[in-house]
């Protein structure tokens, strides 16, 4: 690296004696300066391309991001859908078994009704009968025996 070169040419010099100062080769210096002001525009340079490159990847990242969220909420919208399609045909098909239920049951009622209409009028009508062959036998009872016709002699 630029800084360890400009180190080793601090390092290099000597020191003046009592003073804390070193004295150093300038044109040594001067090279390693020369070097570092050439080399960190080109190290900016590469920082800024570094940093671009980290926000294209930044964004694209996002955008899969919103992608996948966006594909998650559509399956989870379309599994509520599906979920309030079948509890939707849950509600209409149970609706359909009362109404079944119902018309059976008025169905079931309307026909005890009709056999029992029919057997009250089979009962009235057989009292009739039995009023009548109790008249007739009545009748029949109260009638002196009938005689029979004397043969014809000959």
């Amino acid at each position: 690296m630029l800084v360890d070169r400009l180190e080793a040419v601090i390092n290099s010099g000597w020191r003046v004696p009592l003073t804390g100062k070193i004295q150093i080769e300038e044109r040594d210096a001067l090279d390693a300066l020369d070097l570092m002001r050439t080399a960190v525009p080109e190290e900016i340079k590469q920082a800024r391309r570094i940093t671009q490159e980290r926000e294209k990847i930044l964004a694209q990242a996002q955008t899969e991001a919103n992608r996948l969220i966006a594909q998650a909420q559509e399956r989870v919208e379309r599994m509520v859908a599906d979920d309030n399609v079948r509890l939707a045909a849950e509600e209409r098909a149970q609706e359909l078994i009362n109404q079944a239920r119902a018309q059976a049951r008025e169905v079931r009622e309307g026909a005890d009704q009709y056999a029992m209409d029919l057997l009250y009028r089979l009962d009235e009508e057989l009292g009739r009968i039995n009023g009548s062959v109790r008249n007739a036998m009545n009748a029949m009872s109260s009638q002196p025996p009938a005689t029979e016709p004397e043969e014809e002699r000959i």
